[in-house]
């Protein structure tokens, strides 16, 4: 308020120059007194109801907008300080990209390396199931291929007996052979 108070005389005293200005008085040498008494105290009270009733709704509204921009400023410097949080954060991702990536292709060729060795090891136990069916197979070919020769060597010797008994028995001895054979059958 005191600062306020020399303005307030300097714009009063301006005011009453501009009033004895254009006053237009019969007479120039004397100053109207009770004009300028009668504005001055005019003025007084138009300053005294611009102090008591508006001042306090423009300094509310002052208040309250400088206490708006602090936290609008405030909530402003919040999003920055995150918008720079984030910032750092994609930064120390996209940093860290090539070394994910790294480790990405590394777990793929061990994954890899993994499944091949599961295929590999699928293939030899098959190979292997094979081998021995093959060799089952082949021990089954060989043994009935055996049987059939034994077979066939036994009808063969069988003929070659026949033909040759044919050829070497006489009469009397195929019924010798028959008495013999019967006295064996018979109890």
């Amino acid at each position: 308020m005191r600062r306020r108070l020399p303005a307030a005389i300097a714009v009063i005293a301006l005011f009453a120059r501009a009033a004895l200005a254009s006053e237009e008085a019969p007479h120039e040498a004397g100053i109207p007194w009770s004009t300028l008494l009668f504005s001055t105290i005019n003025l007084l009270i138009f300053l005294w109801v611009l102090a008591r009733y508006v001042m306090p709704a423009v300094r509310d509204w002052v208040r309250d907008r400088r206490l708006r921009v602090i936290s609008d400023l405030e909530a402003a410097a919040t999003a920055k300080a995150e918008a720079l949080r984030l910032q750092a954060e994609w930064e120390a991702r996209l940093a860290r990209l090539d070394q994910t990536i790294e480790e990405m292709r590394a777990q793929a060729r061990q994954d890899a390396e993994r499944e091949r060795e599961r295929i590999l090891a699928a293939a030899h136990k098959t190979a292997e199931t094979i081998r021995r069916d093959a060799e089952r197979a082949a021990a089954y070919e060989v043994r009935r291929t055996q049987e059939l020769l034994r077979a066939e060597l036994v009808r063969q010797a069988l003929r070659s007996a026949e033909a040759q008994a044919h050829s070497q028995w006489t009469p009397a001895d195929q019924a010798r052979f028959i008495a013999d054979f019967l006295k064996q059958v018979r109890p």
